[in-house]
Parts: C-alpha cells; structure tokens; sequence
C-alpha cells in the first residue's frame, strides 16, 4: 500500500479486522476503517489500528496486535531514513495521527480524466485518511461543493500533473492556488444547499460505487442535476451568466 512511515502492519483488511475482533472482542476500540483514494472510488473495505499514545500499552496485551507493532518497529530501525528511525519510538501509530472533530472532506489524489468531476466525499470523523489521499479536517459543507465544481476540474486540469493518462491532484498546485474571492453568507448559503443536494443524490444510490456514479455514460440523473445546480452557484462567484465551456471558466479563473 501506499502509506509512508513503515507502518503497513498497522492495516487491515475486512477479513483480517473480522478475524482479530472475533478473537479479540477488546481489540474494537483499536480499530477505524481507513479511507484513501482507491477505498473511497472503488467502495473497498479497509481498516487500521488506531492507538493513541496513552491506550499502547492496553493496547498490545492484544498478542496480535502486539505482533503488527514490533513488525512497525522493526521496519522503522532497519530504515536509512533518520525520520523513519526516530517514528521506531511509537511504532503504534501513523507517522501522521491527525483526526477531525465533525467530518473530513477527502479529495482523492489520483483519478480519471474521463470524470467531469472529483469525486471528492465528507467522511465521518472516526474514519482515518491515509496519505493516498488528501484531506481538510473540519471543511466546511460549502468547501466540498467547490472542490467537486466543474470550476475547480478546470483549474485542476489545466495546472496539475498526470500520472499516467490520470489527473494527479496537487494541495500545493490546485488547492492553495485556486482562485476564489472573499464569499459573504449569502452566497456560502447557496453553495451549502447546492452542496447538500449532491450528497444526498448519492445517498439515493448506495448500490454504486463513486466509480460507477462518477462515470460519465453511468451517472444517475439526480445526481447529474444536482451538480449542475452546484455547479451555477459556483459559477455565479465569477460572473453572472452561465459559462458555456471549461475554456471560459479558465479565462476567468
């Protein structure tokens, strides 16, 4: 997996997590579900020990769990990295062991051109995001509707790298960049329902993976209308009518 910080052991598949929690019916507390880009896309079940400094040494009466964290450690001494080294100390953790309060707005790193928007998602704060994907802890609801505008694929596309024939999402390039004014209540209001309107679009579709609703010959109709209707409010921060093409929009932007 793509996770820096040598803490590979620390991740669990939904049968290894079903395993270790049929055994270990107190090894629960230890453990979230783990959302990265490919999880989030593709609907794949995956999950992680998540210990906090003052729970490790419960933590690891756990015989299993004991194990996955010498296996940290010792993966961490054996790096040349002095960085990876020194994380040797809490080999019960993430090199990153941030959380958010209410909910995370994930933004996947890596994802097809062939989208007309980023399938970006608002994940409950008990999920953990690894670094195979981006995340704003506490955005707001409004903030989520940005990032999954036509607008911001546009500017997306014309400032980031590809992997591949993939857009690569960059928080340095596309994020920090991206052109936007200063927003007053009403307009963050409309943005908030627009928003809402896409999310419980894809509530009314459970049956679908992001990757299904996000194809383009496949998405639901709701759905479709509610982007566009996203999509007018984010449009209407730029200029009053609406845009015609992306090559306006970056005119613009």
């Amino acid at each position: 997996g793509n996770y820096t910080g040598g803490c590979d052991s620390l991740i669990l598949s939904q049968e290894e997590m079903i395993s270790l929690t049929t055994r270990h019916p107190e090894a629960k507390r230890y453990i979230r579900q783990l959302m990265g880009s490919a999880e989030f896309i593709k609907g794949t079940l995956r999950y992680c020990l998540w210990i906090s400094d003052s729970e490790a040494e419960e933590a690891i009466k756990i015989p299993e769990i004991a194990e996955r964290v010498e296996t940290v450690r010792e993966v961490r001494l054996k790096s040349k990295d002095p960085s990876m080294q020194k994380l040797a100390i809490k080999p019960h953790r993430f090199r990153d062991f941030k959380t958010a309060k209410q909910h995370s707005i994930l933004v996947p790193i890596v994802f097809s051109e062939r989208r007309e928007y980023i399938p970006c998602g608002v994940l409950d704060s008990e999920i953990v995001i690894p670094n195979s994907a981006q995340a704003v802890y506490d955005g707001p609801i409004w903030l989520f509707g940005i990032l999954s505008s036509k607008m911001h694929m546009a500017w997306v596309g014309s400032v980031v790298g590809k992997l591949e024939s993939r857009i690569r999402y960059s928080s340095a390039l596309a994020y920090n960049n991206f052109p936007i004014k200063q927003l007053n209540d009403s307009e963050i209001q409309n943005l908030n329902v627009a928003a809402r309107k896409v999310l419980l679009a894809r509530e009314s579709h459970t049956e679908k993976t992001l990757a299904e609703m996000y194809d383009p010959e496949k998405m639901p109709e709701e759905l479709r209308q509610a982007h566009h209707e996203l999509d007018l409010a984010v449009d209407r921060l730029y200029r009053p009518r609406p845009y015609s093409n992306d090559e306006e929009r970056l005119a613009d932007l």
